[in-house]
């Protein structure tokens, strides 16, 4: 038996430990991330109609946070940005990039995933889409709250997809879950509130695909369960060539309640880049809302678009028309607003 004094068996025992650590550290390689910081501040002056009666001037200030880095040859980013306005104070995405497996992330608040950022905003226009500043949204699934998603390409389609556990639009921070479990019968005004709460699963995806050199269709669907939610197919056509855009699409939106009112709606844009600063557009959209017990109505949306870009600055201006809000006759609303941007 070999004669080891004390120091040489603490050497021994210190390379055995290093090469254990080294062997387990060949499963996870991460390399130094990059972070960046960038904001902007914004000044709008809005006037809406009949309706001013106070202040229309208004700010917003972003602080946006980015960072990259590699874990395992798969690129990975992450984002967060910081809204003093209060509309979303804090919106997070965080994505993984495998290459040809695919882009997976998780998302609080930036729409980055499937029907999500596919309603009126799949039109292109200089500025807002036709339904800003007073128009009813038709897409019944909004928001990005604690959701899962996908990107990925298979034999020239591009599949974009979104899960969320339970739609009830509430950012959860670590360590905590949303949701309640409620009384089944809801006997007590509390119970029905905490029952409303739990929306249910909602699942929706785009699906795209380039006919040819910039025209692209695209198919989307959404699944939403419980209370006040259901489901929406929509459908577009994109074609842009040399300084010209337009688009055009229609969705239809119905929600699982019984006796509620749908929604089919149409709409069309046509955007022209006059050089590298100019941009114009005109956009109309137009819902026909499904009364199952009296007689179908109609709002009309139109919207005329400007946005000029000299450096970080940027001026935008759009002017909308909404006509029968909601389906209600008379109730109409003219939103005009003017919006300096500053990038930093």
């Amino acid at each position: 038996m070999n004669n080891l004094n004390k120091g040489e068996i603490m050497n021994n025992l210190t390379k055995v430990g290093v090469t254990a650590l080294a062997g387990s550290l060949m499963s996870l390689s991460v390399s130094a991330g990059e972070m960046s910081v960038s904001g902007t501040a914004e000044v709008t002056y809005t006037t809406n109609g009949a309706a001013l009666t106070g202040n229309p001037y208004g700010m917003k200030n972003n602080i946006t946070f980015k960072g990259s880095g590699d874990v395992n040859g798969n690129a990975v980013s992450y984002q967060t940005t910081m809204n003093d306005a209060g509309s979303a104070t804090v919106s997070t995405l965080l994505t993984v990039d495998m290459g040809a497996m695919g882009l997976v992330g998780f998302d609080q608040g930036m729409s980055s995933f499937g029907v999500d950022g596919a309603d009126d905003s799949i039109l292109p226009t200089a500025y807002e889409e036709p339904s800003h500043g007073g128009g009813t949204g038709s897409l019944g699934v909004s928001g990005s709250q604690n959701v899962f998603g996908y990107k990925n390409t298979f034999m020239g389609v591009a599949l974009n997809l979104e899960y969320n556990p339970n739609y009830e639009l509430t950012d959860n921070p670590d360590g905590s879950y949303s949701g309640v479990t409620a009384d089944v019968a809801a006997t007590t005004t509390v119970d029905e509130a905490e029952e409303s709460s739990n929306k249910g699963a909602s699942l929706n995806y785009v699906l795209s695909y380039e006919l040819m050199d910039g025209a692209t269709i695209g198919f989307g669907q959404t699944n939403t369960d419980g209370n006040a939610s259901g489901s929406t197919n929509v459908g577009y056509v994109k074609y842009a060539t040399g300084p010209v855009s337009v688009g055009y699409f229609m969705n239809d939106q119905q929600n699982n309640t019984v006796g509620s009112i749908g929604k089919e709606t149409e709409g069309y844009s046509i955007a022209f880049a006059v050089n590298d600063s100019l941009s114009l557009s005109y956009a109309e959209r137009e819902i026909t809302f499904s009364n199952i017990t009296a007689v179908d109505t109609g709002e009309d949306n139109k919207g005329v678009m400007a946005s000029y870009t000299m450096g970080g600055a940027s001026m935008r201006v759009a002017h909308t028309e909404h006509d029968a809000v909601g389906g209600v006759a008379g109730t109409n609303v003219d939103n005009t607003e003017v919006s300096l941007v500053l990038a930093f």
